[in-house]
């Protein structure tokens, strides 16, 4: 099975929201979703996309994670699913991950990012600004890898970005 245009948009969009992807072996990969329970709807379309896809997964039901936050001490309730490993996912790994199994930005992300991997990316990772524009939270990436998206962001949509 080769993975489909529409379903690798969706990975490519949620790889650079909050979902994780490592490798297994020399040639499988898995990649974990992740989700806020308050997303349920979100996170179950992403499951449902994954499934028909033909990604398997390790389990038929959502899971259900809780952590502490200590900044504002709550508890926080994450809804994930992962696919098995497999041989489907090894291109997506080695663009999303450097040789030490950490995510990263590809340098030409730009080929990738469609209308439809920027609207997950959208739906994954941003939020929406009171006075107009969209949020997208890139935290977890360095300053390089953000000046990649924002390229990339010009580039394919003629969108203008700054950094928060």
């Amino acid at each position: 099975m080769n993975i489909n245009k529409a379903l690798k948009d969706m990975l490519v969009g949620v790889l650079l929201g909050d979902a994780s992807i490592k490798r297994s072996g020399l040639n499988k990969a898995s990649i974990s979703f992740e989700q806020s329970s308050k997303k349920l709807e979100y996170i179950t379309y992403l499951q449902k996309l994954t499934k028909e896809g033909g990604l398997e997964l390790t389990q038929d039901n959502l899971k259900v994670y809780s952590r502490e936050d200590l900044r504002h001490q709550t508890i926080n309730n994450s809804l994930f699913f992962n696919t098995k490993p497999l041989e489907d996912l090894k291109h997506i790994a080695d663009l999303f991950l450097d040789e030490s199994g950490k995510k990263r930005i590809p340098t030409n992300i730009a080929d990738y990012l469609t209308p439809r991997s920027l609207a997950f990316w959208i739906m994954d990772d941003g939020q929406q600004v009171k006075k107009g524009g969209i949020t997208l939270c890139t935290d977890s990436f360095k300053n390089e890898e953000i000046n990649i998206l924002r390229e990339a962001l010009k580039i394919n949509f003629n969108l203008d970005t700054t950094i928060h």
